[in-house]
């Protein structure tokens, strides 16, 4: 019944938006399909030349102009891991900033240096956990280097380094910040689709100690190493865009006993409602290892989100817009970042 409130809420948002921002999307859309001539004392209108006819004629327009480029976004996200003991699952507001810029002497060859962060805060009610009391508060940090193939070339790739730095996070209430290096790889077989691989790799452990009814246990956290195969797909002349993509998680877990996880599975969507707005969706499920029951239960992860993204110099043109200036990669999140948790009681 949560998870039903949960998308409830996601879909009565999005509802929410586009009644808002229908007539700026329609009025967007059809200024890019149709032209408008006077005949006589009537106006006529005609189809326009498709955006998507010629996509190096586009890439020299101002579309695609270099330069400071940032993103915003906003939303709602839901999400399950670990770290939740099976106690809860996590519903709250997210919100962040991605920025990038062109690297000096290597913008024409596609090349820029991108920085993001968010910043949510879950669970406004207060938890099952340690501190009952207490929202969990999130943030992430992403930066790194990434390549955009210029219109005619076809390789993009990405490394970045990300962090999550936690407040009262999960069933124990504690603080870990971790960190993992990320990459993406893509190879665009034609304008509007491009196929490729990503991945994380984990990198620090953090063990913290904790007091339940006054026994004292070491509880230790790190990122899931996971590598993905995706689909990126833009819906000629809608600027719509989806991803799919599916992959492995580690095999080795912290408590030493087999592994989290074996395979997982997501998808993400945008949909412009203006030349500056649109909205986003995405999703991604991790299958435990363990058989279903109890065990899997606690093991099973899930992220779900859903909001606005802004785009404060204008959103690029639809089949060029892997090339343009802009962050490559989004800023992580609990899709991209996942986590592992061992606890152990502390014998003295």
């Amino acid at each position: 019944m949560k998870m039903l409130r949960h998308a409830a809420a996601l879909l009565a948002m999005a509802a929410a938006c586009q009644a808002v921002a229908a007539d700026d999307y329609y009025s967007w859309a059809n200024s890019n399909d149709q032209s408008v001539t006077t005949v006589g004392n009537q106006q006529v209108t005609t189809p326009a030349q498709s955006s998507c006819t010629n996509c190096e004629q586009l890439c020299n327009t101002n579309c695609c102009e270099s330069g400071l480029a940032v993103v915003g976004f906003a939303g709602f996200d839901a999400f399950k891991g670990v770290s939740e003991a099976g106690l809860n699952d996590n519903f709250g507001a997210v919100t962040g900033l991605n920025a990038s810029v062109p690297l000096f002497g290597l913008s024409e060859y596609g090349f820029g240096w991108q920085l993001g962060m968010s910043y949510g805060i879950y669970d406004f009610d207060g938890r099952d956990t340690l501190n009952t009391a207490a929202s969990q508060e999130q943030t992430f940090i992403t930066t790194g280097f990434f390549r955009k193939a210029p219109c005619g070339e076809h390789l993009s790739f990405g490394l970045v380094y990300d962090w999550m730095v936690n407040t009262d996070w999960g069933a124990y209430a504690n603080d870990p910040t971790l960190g993992q290096w990320r990459g993406q790889v893509e190879w665009a077989v034609s304008d509007c689709n491009a196929f490729g691989v990503r991945g994380a790799v984990r990198d620090n452990t953090t063990r913290q100690t904790v007091v339940v009814a006054g026994i004292d246990y070491l509880v230790a956290n790190r990122a899931v190493s996971h590598a993905e195969c995706f689909w990126r797909h833009e819906f000629e002349c809608t600027k719509a865009e989806s991803f799919l993509w599916a992959g492995l998680t580690q095999n080795d877990r912290l408590t030493g006993d087999g592994s989290l996880s074996d395979w997982l599975l997501g998808a993400s969507v945008e949909v412009p409602l203006s030349d500056r707005i649109s909205l986003y969706a995405n999703a991604e499920y991790v299958h435990p290892t363990a058989a279903a029951g109890p065990d899997a239960s606690v093991d099973t992860c899930y992220d779900i989100s859903m909001g606005i993204t802004i785009y404060f110099g204008g959103r690029c043109c639809d089949c060029c817009e892997t090339h343009c200036a802009g962050p490559y990669l989004p800023v992580a999140n609990n899709s991209s970042f996942l986590v592992d948790q061992g606890v152990n009681r502390i014998l003295r």
